[in-house]
């Protein structure tokens, strides 16, 4: 049996939430189990190339700085640090078609607006346009029509891209 969990769309919104709450620091469950939770499924999708790599790894990059800055755990930050690196090796060398990445410009700020991203991840059936998650005003496009990766940049294929996730996995804690 693999150490992998598997999720509906409804448990992907409750992760989101827990996860969302972390980062606020206002989480009421065991945050750090809930961050090894996170490291150990990271590891077990890289490993077998599950299909949800890019929301462990992205669920990872909004939680795992909490066992680092907030609540250091030194075994905790070793776990997170190695599932990160897993990413990192494993999907790092990967080619793709793309001229950029979110990883290559989203900033420590921006995490709020990782949720959305999660939720769109969480459900397919939906695109990046639903307006049941809009980001944030101040990623809408700009004056010359340039639009943020939260908004008419936030595609689902972008967003999975393996260097993307290895970028992100890269620059944590970043």
């Amino acid at each position: 049996m693999s150490d992998l969990e598997t999720a509906t769309p409804a448990e992907w919104d409750d992760l989101i939430d827990e996860w969302d709450e972390i980062r606020h620091g206002f989480y009421l469950g065991d945050a750090p189990a809930m961050v090894l939770r996170c490291a150990r499924n990271l590891e077990a999708s890289v490993a077998a190339d599950g299909p949800d790599t890019a929301l462990w790894t992205l669920g990872l990059v909004l939680t795992g700085p909490y066992v680092i800055y907030a609540r250091p755990d030194a075994a905790a930050e070793a776990r997170v640090l190695e599932a990160m690196g897993a990413v990192e090796r494993t999907l790092g060398q990967a080619s793709c078609a793309h001229e950029a990445h979110p990883c290559d410009d989203v900033s420590g700020a921006d995490l709020d607006n990782f949720r959305y991203v999660l939720e769109m991840l969480a459900h397919p059936e939906r695109d990046a346009d639903h307006d049941a998650a809009p980001a944030d005003e101040e990623n809408w496009p700009d004056e010359e029509g340039a639009q943020s990766w939260f908004e008419g940049r936030m595609t689902r294929e972008i967003w999975t891209c393996p260097r993307n996730l290895a970028g992100f996995a890269r620059a944590f804690p970043g």
